[in-house]
């Protein structure tokens, strides 16, 4: 076994203690973590929406259920779990538009229980969820339609998008509405940076955080938690990986 194999068994086994001692100390506390405000603004935003009787736009891309993409598309939906039983519980239906079947029949789903959850279920509209079209662009594009003809008072993109974003952020800004999103490709990463300031942006695998700061579920917090602990671990072993380099 080499010097290589020994240090990545080095790092393997000191993460490993780390979340077992990460665990047990902190297994009855409330958990802290970084701030994304993208989260934290929807419930703000739905109430800004019924104030105003408005809707919120809520754009979930083309991530279907049996693609690569489904699990983008599963934390999009978990990220907005906040808003739709808001918008159920106040009556301010949002318009969700997608761009993959299996992705609308799902997001209608939740929608729909979202609504029977606060007793409400008669009031569920199956057009709210809107299945635009099949391919990115004309999906974008369509989506782009909607957002500026309907009466929208927020944008919230969240999903698995590329270039084809920037359509949807563009109609918001000539309707004057404000925008939101979280991208995990480079190419919707591109086209989401110059247009979001930062407090409206989660990139990358910041998406999946979603579902863990709008649910009080310890799973969730411990899955996040795990999450944040590796990502230093990574750091570590980059950071060591490039000084072992140095001194050979």
């Amino acid at each position: 076994m080499n010097s290589t194999h020994l240090i990545a068994l080095g790092l393997v086994l000191s993460g490993a203690v780390a979340l077992a001692v990460f665990g047990i100390r902190y297994r009855d506390k409330t958990p802290t973590f970084r701030h994304f405000p993208v989260f934290s603004a929807l419930a703000g935003e739905v109430g800004r929406a019924a104030e105003q009787g408005v809707s919120i736009h809520v754009a979930l891309g083309n991530g279907g259920l049996a693609t690569a993409d489904a699990m983008t598309s599963v934390a999009a939906l978990e990220g907005v779990r906040a808003l739709l039983e808001l918008s159920a519980a106040y009556d301010t239906p949002p318009l969700i538009t997608t761009g993959d079947p299996t992705l609308y029949l799902l997001a209608s789903d939740w929608l729909r229980r979202a609504y029977t959850r606060v007793g409400a279920g008669d009031l569920f509209r199956p057009t709210m969820v809107q299945f635009a079209a099949p391919t990115p662009t004309t999906y974008a594009a369509m989506a782009a339609t909607q957002l500026f003809d309907a009466p929208i008072g927020a944008n919230v993109m969240l999903g698995a998008f590329n270039q084809e974003v920037s359509l949807l952020t563009e109609a918001a800004r000539r309707r004057g509405v404000a925008s939101m999103g979280g991208v995990v490709s480079l190419p919707g990463i591109g086209a989401l940076y110059p247009a979001l300031e930062q407090t409206q942006l989660v990139i990358g695998e910041e998406l999946f955080v979603g579902g863990a700061l709008v649910k009080e579920r310890s799973v969730s917090w411990a899955s996040l938690s795990a999450q944040e602990t590796l990502r230093w671990l990574v750091i570590a072993g980059i950071l060591i990986t490039a000084v072992l380099s140095l001194l050979r």
